[in-house]
């Protein structure tokens, strides 16, 4: 062999070499899109050692059904950063660091096909198209299914700590959907991010955890997510799963089928009931206050009435996992009833009888001090008029009813004839004073 045809076969293995080389790009093989909204492909590429010697620049490049550029269609070209087909792509990654994660932005049903990526090099000028690593894009009107775990909550015990997760699809991390959750126990706590999956997808990961109680027996725990898009309304899609709980009697009390007042010869029945679960095989038993022994067994206490079947009565409910006791009921009998309205009618009447008696003696005592007051006031009054010899003052007698009668009031001496009178008019009354007196010498000899 010459050395030509060496050198050529030399030169000949080497390109056939070079061009079995094989690169790859990292990304999943599949996403599901939501129309109305955006799809992010995570993304990272290997590329030749020798080309990254004279490199100073990468430009990535997305072409659509194809992988032959020749002939495929580009939806994306890096070198003039323009997108064709979709209103915008943008590469999130750096290129220089190998990081090609690819934004595509409103996508729409007709969007659905294998997308494949393409790397650039200046001044080097290498270029490479991942056509072993396709990603086939899907585009769906509705969201993709919760994943809510455990997905068939089994049943729990009271106080135990339970633990539920809802994880949301989130094709498009820059417009994640919301994550809210309905019909919660009081003691949940609940928190909420946004997580990256193996694949490099991402979701919308909440986490609840509360304390089960016997008020959550059978709640239907749902877990809703939202997404936004730009359509008329905002998809959701929402999970629901049963929360079953066991637990001991709760709220036990009794009902009784007549009024808590019955006759004696009444057919009467109490009924235990309570809250359980398991709730079959219960055991019920009855009591009454003040006796030791139990009256019976069974979730109704039936009995004819007695004069002694008056009293409080309880009962007990009891499962496999505890038992309580129900507050007392009394059960009056009638007749105890008529009796103790007898003495409450009786001493009321004793007590109206008592009030009527003390009024009328006290109305009867100030009618005696009134008409004691006034004849004392006579007295008074009579006194008054002799206290002074024989004179009398206007002001204690009556005075005329008539305007034009006249009154005379006078002071007497009879040991004289000598007289004097003075008149005095007030107000249309005429009143005439005489004085009479006796000799000189006489009231001087006194």
């Amino acid at each position: 062999m010459s050395v030509f045809h060496f050198m050529f076969f030399l030169f000949f293995s080497y390109e056939l070499k070079s061009s079995e080389l094989k690169y790859n790009a990292e990304m999943p093989s599949r996403i599901t899109a939501l129309s109305g909204s955006c799809v992010q492909i995570p993304c990272r590429f290997n590329v030749s050692e020798l080309s990254l010697k004279n490199t100073e620049s990468f430009f990535g490049f997305w072409m659509k059904k194809n992988h032959d550029f020749k002939i495929s269609h580009f939806v994306f070209n890096g070198k003039t950063n323009k997108s064709s087909g979709f209103n915008n792509i943008e590469i999130l990654g750096n290129l220089s660091q190998r990081g090609c994660t690819t934004v595509f932005y409103d996508v729409m049903n007709d969007h659905s096909d294998k997308y494949y990526f393409r790397v650039e090099t200046m001044p080097s000028d290498w270029k490479y198209t991942y056509s072993e690593n396709p990603i086939e894009i899907s585009v769906s009107d509705k969201p993709q299914l919760l994943i809510l775990k455990p997905t068939d909550l089994k049943v729990v015990m009271e106080n135990t700590t339970v633990n539920l997760s809802c994880s949301a699809e989130a094709p498009c991390p820059k417009q994640p959907p919301t994550i809210s959750w309905s019909n919660i126990p009081e003691s949940a706590h609940i928190t909420t991010q946004l997580q990256e999956k193996p694949d490099k997808t991402q979701s919308v990961f909440s986490h609840m955890t509360f304390k089960a109680s016997y008020v959550d027996h059978r709640r239907n725990i749902s877990c809703t997510a939202t997404y936004p898009r730009k359509t008329f309304n905002d998809s959701t899609v929402e999970t629901t799963v049963m929360l079953r709980v066991l637990f001991p009697p709760k709220e036990t009390h009794i009902t009784i089928d007549s009024s808590t007042s019955v006759s004696v010869g009444t057919n009467v029945t109490l009924t235990c009931k309570s809250k359980a679960r398991p709730s079959k095989n219960m055991n019920y038993t009855w009591y009454k206050r003040g006796q030791e022994n139990q009256l019976g067994l069974g979730e109704q206490l039936t009995f004819i009435v007695n004069r002694k079947s008056g009293g409080w009565y309880f009962c007990t409910a009891k499962n496999e996992h505890g038992n309580e006791k129900s507050e007392e009921i009394q059960l009056i009998v009638a007749e105890s009833l008529s009796l103790i309205i007898g003495c409450i009618v009786g001493v009321s009447a004793f007590l109206l009888i008592f009030l009527l008696i003390t009024l009328f003696l006290r109305a009867k005592a100030i009618r005696e001090t009134d008409i004691s007051d006034q004849g004392q006031e006579k007295q008074v009054q009579i006194s008054s008029i002799f206290a002074n010899g024989a004179f009398v003052s206007g002001e204690e007698l009556e005075m005329p009813k008539d305007e034009n009668d006249i009154v005379h009031y006078g002071e007497i001496d009879f040991s004289t004839p000598q007289t004097k009178s003075t008149t005095v008019k007030s107000s249309g009354q005429e009143t005439i004073y005489a004085e009479v007196r006796g000799p000189e010498k006489e009231m001087n000899q006194d």
